[in-house]
């Protein structure tokens, strides 16, 4: 089980380190000088305040949001579950990005037009008793309060479902929306299952991905 709130403070305290001790290198002097640009600040001034005052200095340090941090954590968790194998990190976009298409797994380069409006993040097998490969992958969003730049995220694993949807499912192919943060209530969770009923599709918790890959692999 991941503990989302623990490893983003943690996750800041790195950055943190990483822009103390890093302060001096080329990255970090132009993120200041086009902070100072954008105020009409004096960079050596600037500069100096930012070496001596860790208060002030923390504004230029890296935001987790930022560096992919929720997809990353979820990553590094389900690559060291012991029932995974051959577990990937997909590409977000591009030639090789892929996307879940009335039961098909479809590269970006597939499309001309109507591309669905999320590609997949994560890929793996399993193997389950009888010894017989299982291919899974997975959409991650993690969504931390209602609002509406986040309910267009809402929408977006809707949309997923909606054009995932086949009327014949592999049995041999698990699909994962994994769905975290506390904007995913359990009346929003209810809507996406209900939505997903009836096919190869698990909607859920990162918790309770464990308990599920279990199950998959015992059946």
């Amino acid at each position: 089980m991941i503990n989302w709130k623990e490893k983003f403070k943690e996750q800041i305290r790195k950055n943190l380190i990483e822009c103390r001790e890093k302060l001096h290198t080329d990255e970090y002097k132009e993120k200041i000088r086009k902070w100072c640009g954008k105020f009409g600040f004096d960079f050596e001034v600037i500069f100096v305040k930012a070496q001596k005052d860790e208060y002030f200095r923390a504004f230029f340090s890296k935001d987790p949001k930022k560096q992919n941090f929720y997809e990353k954590t979820l990553a590094n968790y389900i690559r060291n579950l012991k029932f995974v194998f051959d577990f990937r990190e997909l590409a977000s976009g591009g030639k090789d990005a892929l996307y879940l298409d009335r039961g098909m797994i479809r590269k970006e380069s597939d499309y001309f037009e109507d591309k669905p409006a999320k590609s997949i993040d994560f890929c793996w097998k399993l193997e389950d008793k009888k010894g017989k490969e299982i291919e899974c992958y997975a959409f991650h969003k993690y969504i931390e309060e209602s609002g509406g730049a986040q309910d267009n995220q809402f929408f977006d694993i809707k949309n997923c479902i909606e054009k995932g949807r086949s009327s014949s499912p592999n049995p041999r192919l698990v699909i994962f929306f994994i769905c975290d943060g506390e904007y995913f209530s359990q009346r929003k969770m209810e809507i996406l299952k209900n939505l997903a009923g009836g096919q190869n599709f698990q909607v859920l918790k990162s918790e309770e991905l464990i308990n599920c890959l279990d199950k998959i692999v015992e059946n």
